[in-house]
Formats: C-alpha cells, structure tokens, sequence
C-alpha cells in the first residue's frame, strides 16, 4: 500500500465554551485518527495560560497537542475590529510540518475513521456546500465582494443541501475545510496566508454592508477562483449537521456538527457516545467531572437521558457483576465441601 501523506487536523480552544466543545471532540478524534493522522488544538496566545486543568489533561489523554496561534497576544490585530472566528484562519496560516491540514470546528465530532486525502483528492481545497442560503448573500452583494478583488463573478452556482436546496454562487460552511499545505514535489501551497490575505482584502475593500461572521466563508470561494482552483465540493457526510437533518437515520456521517451541545444531546448516538468516551478515557466519575467543570454551558438538563441511562447500565453491570462473584463464591464453596468429604472418606 502507497504511503499516506501527512495530515494535521486542527481546531480552536478559546473560552469556556469552545474547551467543552475540545473535551468531546479530542476523544474522538483519538478513536479514529489514524498513524499518519495528527491533532492539534490552537489556543490565543494571551489564552493559553487560561485553559482549564480537565480540557489540558482531555487534550494530552487524547494525543492532541497544543500550539498557539502566533500573534494573538492581546487585541484584535491584524483585524480592524475584533472578529473571533478569524482565530480559525489566523491558525490555517500558521506555519505546519504535514501535507495536508484539515481545520475542523471544535463543535463537532468525528464519528468514523475518514481518509482525508482521498476525500481532497488533487484539489487544492475542499469543504462542504453550506446546508441554508440565509447568510450567503444576494447575487448583488457577491457582486460587489468579487469586485473588491477585481474580479468578475463566477458563473459557477451550487445548490444548498437543505431547506428549498436553493441555487446560489458557491459558498460552504467553513466548520470543516481541507487544503493542501504542499505539492506533490513538496512545495509549500501557502493557502492558509492567502486565505488570511483575502479575508484581510475582504474586510478593508468592501462596502456593503454584510455579515461580518461569515468573512470566513464568503472568502474562501473567492479564495479558490483568486487560486485558480475552485474550491472542490465534499460529501455531506464530511461535514453533517445534526442540527439541520437530525439523527439521519441510514445516512452516512463521518464529521458530525452539532453547532450547540443541546443538539448534541438530542442526538441518541453521538451525544451518548461522546460521553461514553469521556468515561472511558477518565472513568464513571468522567460525566459528573464534565458538568462541574463546565455547568450551564453543558446543558445539563439536556443531557439527563444519556446520564441516567449511563447510570442504569452500571448499575446492571455492578449487580451482574456481584452475581458472578457471589456465583464463583458458591461454587469455591462446594469444592471445598467435596473436597473435604473425601479426604474424610
């Protein structure tokens, strides 16, 4: 078999939240990674010192190293007004030893093994089609952001993956983005610095009023076309969300993004399996450490149907347990007895 190419998966630690989002994401993907697969959680540099005692011990139990993002202590520089999803792009752009980098956000799951170098192929960059048009602008508003790049706009379109499944100019959820970080003869892409320098561009050149969250992913088609490699549509099953298509029942999921934990929770198998994880990486104490670590942010009440059921099969397992004992017991027992009558016989 071909040796696989070096992949860095990625994602952001910064705040109380996104650190319980790292506690469920890291154990997943210490089940699934494979050898040539590495994770890596980039944290503010004026935050590292911040991070919490369970999320660094989740991150180190789960193989997952920490980096931080270079120049993020203090401020909101390079932007012009603080924008916390640019944390993403700031740590795309950071300098990494891989052939292929895989940014992920830190509220989803990985729920299989996935070939991330097969699913990018020979494309320079790929993520998933956005599931609603609700943020993606009018064909006017991405006139005026093409123009900002002296470009024409695409004539490319893509069609939503949920709701009325509109046709618009390509625009995908950047919750899960994979890029090359070198050619073949390994030289280096530079797509992370170009996705920070188009997003830059973006934030100086244009006028019309947008969506300032979504800076990221109304610049990474553009990003694709000032590249000359339009951005490479992935399966949904590479980026799935839960919030959208529910348990999506016979429906494959590798990357699942839940968005908000409440969601998670609702979700019969990967909200469980999340926590059953976290157990098995920390042990029975690991669900009650979780909630008082995070509290309300946690969603308790939402999490109740998988902590009870988690304590009634231990409770099952703890009585079926002390039965094969007290079994083992009795039956030590009548050796001893027959033994004993035939010493005496």
């Amino acid at each position: 078999m071909a040796n696989k190419r070096n992949t860095e998966i990625f994602f952001i630690v910064d705040g109380a939240r996104l650190e319980a989002q790292a506690c469920l994401l890291a154990p997943s993907l210490k089940e699934h990674l494979q050898p040539h697969q590495k994770a890596v959680a980039y944290v503010r540099e004026d935050y590292r010192d911040e991070i919490g005692s369970l999320t660094q011990e989740v991150l180190a139990a789960s193989n997952v190293e920490i980096r931080c993002i270079p120049g993020t202590d203090g401020g909101h520089a390079p932007w012009a007004a603080p924008y916390p999803h640019g944390n993403k792009i700031l740590a795309a752009a950071a300098p990494r030893d891989c052939d292929i980098s895989v940014f992920l956000d830190t509220d989803t799951v990985l729920a299989a093994p996935v070939d991330f170098e097969a699913e990018l192929g020979d494309a320079l960059i790929a993520a998933c089609v956005s599931d609603y048009a609700a943020s993606a602008g009018s064909d006017e508003d991405w006139a005026a952001y093409y123009a900002a790049f002296g470009m024409e706009p695409t004539e490319d379109r893509v069609q939503y993956n949920a709701g009325r499944q509109l046709v618009s100019f390509p625009y995908y959820n950047a919750g899960v983005i994979l890029f090359h970080e070198r050619t073949d003869d390994g030289v280096p892409t530079g797509i992370g610095r170009d996705w920070l320098g188009a997003a830059l561009r973006f934030e100086q050149e244009v006028e019309r009023e947008y969506s300032r969250s979504n800076i990221d992913q109304f610049t990474l088609p553009i990003l694709g076309y000032l590249r000359g490699a339009p951005v490479k549509s992935l399966p949904q099953h590479m980026n799935f969300n839960v919030q959208s298509f529910g348990q999506g029942e016979g429906q494959s999921q590798s990357v699942v993004h839940y968005h908000r934990l409440g969601i998670l929770w609702a979700h019969r198998r990967h909200g469980r399996r999340a926590l059953d994880r976290l157990v098995e990486m920390r042990g029975s104490h690991a669900a009650e450490e979780f909630l008082e670590t995070f509290g309300t942010i946690v969603r308790r009440k939402r999490m109740k149907h998988h902590l009870r059921a988690m304590q009634e099969e231990a409770a099952a397992f703890a009585a079926a347990s002390e039965a094969r004992a007290a079994a083992t017991a009795k039956k030590a027992q009548r050796t001893d007895v027959a033994e004993n009558t035939q010493q005496v016989a």
